[in-house]
């Protein structure tokens, strides 16, 4: 699944993930390729992406998942 990972004025991560894990305000998630569409809050945490290189982790204080089409976008 295509995942991107922005702030408003710089883009952190954009690229192919084998999974993406995060802290919402209702809870842990974890996203898989072709998962539903599915819209979150994010809370303080760490958003974790899998890729076939290994992982990569980004601090977060709050911010929004959006998930549709095999895509993942994080916005903080």
């Amino acid at each position: 699944m295509q995942v991107t990972i922005a702030k408003v004025h710089e883009n952190l991560f954009s690229g192919d993930a084998l999974s993406l894990s995060a802290i919402t305000t209702e809870g842990e998630v974890t996203i898989l390729p072709k998962h539903e569409p599915f819209v979150a809050n994010l809370g303080k945490g760490v958003v974790t992406v899998r890729t076939a290189n290994g992982e990569e982790k980004f601090e977060v204080v709050d911010g929004v998942l959006e998930v549709s089409n095999n895509q993942a976008t994080v916005l903080l």
